[in-house]
């Protein structure tokens, strides 16, 4: 019986030691198995299977990218020449060599007195192939009779008013009547261009006085004059003289596309002054 007893015991100590064994176990499984407060011996819901956890790529935080910036290009036409840009190491752009700081020499790259001379290439008053202080401005020809006793280039009389007025100039036979000049011909008198350096007492009425520069002239029949004192004198046609009539003969000549008057080897270019139909003597 003590033997019995023996092994009884042996055996309680044995199974209260596997059960000490196995107790933590069970303990940390009932923690792990229930929610954060305490009570109750209810065995939690099995947790349903989940696949395996992935953490995701971590994002480093950029700043937004701007916007790259286009650098605008000149729109090149048909027909044009593309810019010429300077090479690599002309200082134009240069990276690695280039000196960012350095100054940009304008006068070097752009020089407006020698690329644009506005005097030489640009006048204003310059209209076709000839200059005029004035602008061009085209009008009508109409033919000036200054009254009856005035008679055009080549106009022929068999005889002379008896108070017309005889000139020997340059060896050469003129009568002059009421601004007209003439000449012996074919047993009459035939009208002739007023002779340059003849001097008569006076010019009839209907004269005009024209400026050019400080100097003045005096204008009738298609005849300029010059006051000397003593008298008026015959001139060539100054440039730039401008009067408002033409006389009867004036021949119109196309010139680079513009109309001028031709009277007696002086050209004439229609223009307007203080809003009135005029011509300016030129020299084409």
């Amino acid at each position: 019986m003590q033997t019995a007893f023996k092994y009884n015991s042996i055996l309680t100590v044995l199974i209260a030691t596997l059960a000490v064994a196995g107790s933590p176990k069970e303990g940390m499984a009932q923690r792990f198995n229930h929610g954060g407060g305490g009570g109750g011996g209810r065995p939690a819901a099995a947790a349903p299977a989940r696949p395996a956890f992935q953490q995701p790529a971590r994002q480093e935080a950029r700043p937004a990218a701007q916007p790259v910036r286009q650098e605008a290009r000149p729109e090149v036409r048909p027909g044009a020449q593309p810019e010429e840009r300077p090479t690599i190491n002309g200082g134009g752009r240069n990276i690695g060599n280039h000196d960012y700081n350095r100054p940009v020499n304008v006068h070097e790259t752009v020089n407006v007195h020698e690329t644009v001379n506005v005097h030489d290439h640009v006048n204003v008053y310059h209209t076709g192939g000839y200059r005029g202080i004035h602008p061009y401005y085209y009008h009508p020809y109409r033919p000036y009779y200054w009254g009856p006793h005035w008679h055009p280039l080549g106009f022929f009389l068999t005889a002379l008013a008896a108070d017309a007025i005889f000139l020997n100039f340059n060896n050469q036979r003129y009568y002059y009547d009421d601004g007209v000049y003439y000449q012996p011909a074919n047993g009459g008198y035939s009208v002739v261009p007023a002779p340059i350096g003849a001097l008569v007492a006076a010019l009839p009425p209907g004269y005009e006085t024209t400026m050019v520069g400080n100097d003045t002239f005096f204008y009738f029949g298609g005849a300029f004059y010059v006051n000397t004192g003593q008298g008026y004198q015959v001139v060539a046609a100054p440039a730039g003289a401008v009067i408002t009539q033409l006389p009867v003969g004036a021949v119109e000549q196309q010139i680079n596309g513009d109309t001028l008057l031709v009277y007696n080897n002086t050209y004439y270019a229609p223009i307007s002054q203080d809003g009135q139909d005029a011509y300016e003597v030129v020299n084409p």
